[in-house]
């Protein structure tokens, strides 16, 4: 069973995981936390596995620092559910976000399957400019 989904604590370093580092390792954080068959759809808009692992790819190299903030966190057998806030610099300007997560956990390997994001943000204490329609 994969510790990034198993508890909050452990979903918390996923997170984190998923935009530090650098670019060229996106394909390693990808294949310890989702299946190979994963795909992500945020905001409506469907990722396959391959467009998933390129965008992790981009949004690292654009971003200088990132803290998410792992509130809720639910796993029920193969299913999970998570609420997320967060501070990320994008190209150097400061940025503040929430994202609510739902996915399917693989029972065997404990990756995901597939996850469902909602996601909103904008300039940090300001309302929200992306996601909100």
């Amino acid at each position: 069973m994969s510790e990034y989904t198993t508890t909050r604590e452990g979903f918390q370093r996923a997170m984190e995981w998923s935009l530090t580092g650098r670019p060229e390792d996106s394909e390693q954080y990808a294949k310890s936390t989702t299946m190979p068959t994963f795909y992500h759809i945020m905001n409506g808009q469907r990722l396959p596995y391959d467009d998933y692992v390129k965008g992790i790819s981009e949004w690292r190299g654009k971003i200088s620092d990132y803290k998410p903030v792992v509130h809720e966190f639910l796993r029920d057998g193969h299913q999970l559910a998570a609420r997320m806030t967060g501070t990320i610099k994008v190209n150097g300007a400061d940025t503040e976000f929430e994202s609510f997560m739902f996915g399917k956990v693989d029972k065997e390997s404990g990756k995901m399957e597939w996850m469902v994001e909602r996601s909103v943000w904008g300039a940090a204490g300001g309302a929200p400019e992306h996601g909100v329609n």
